[in-house]
């Protein structure tokens, strides 16, 4: 199975007057808790509703980790990290949380996963 491409024509922000075509992947679906759940069932022992139990639990740990400062490292699919955006002052007394712009949520995918994705094939419709 293949990812599905499309072209479209963008304009150059700087230049309005300027266009070129660019690949972009074409929406498919997609896939919830409840899918991924049932297919998880399907290669294992656990129930759907064990399955769903630790994925919803997975799901609410996540924040409670992160606020608390420390990547979560999931083997073989990779890790989370909060990562914040700042305005710059001239000393360090100076700095305080209000010159925070922005937090982010950093996903780092593992090698393994990365290598998942290597044979990955494209279809330009």
């Amino acid at each position: 199975m293949a990812v599905k491409l499309k072209k479209i024509i963008r304009k150059n922000p700087q230049n309005l007057t300027q266009s070129k075509w660019y690949l972009t992947q074409e929406k498919t679906g997609t896939v919830g808790m409840h899918e991924i759940a049932k297919e998880i069932e399907g290669r294992s022992a656990l129930s759907l509703g064990d399955v769903q139990s630790v994925l919803s639990n997975l799901v609410q740990m996540l924040p409670l980790f992160l606020k608390l400062g420390q990547t979560i490292k999931l083997e073989g699919f990779g890790s989370f990290r909060v990562s914040v955006a700042s305005d710059g002052t001239a000393t360090p007394e100076e700095l305080s949380a209000h010159h925070i712009k922005g937090v982010k949520l950093v996903f780092l995918p593992s090698v393994e996963l990365k290598r998942s994705l290597t044979d990955i094939s494209f279809e330009i419709g």
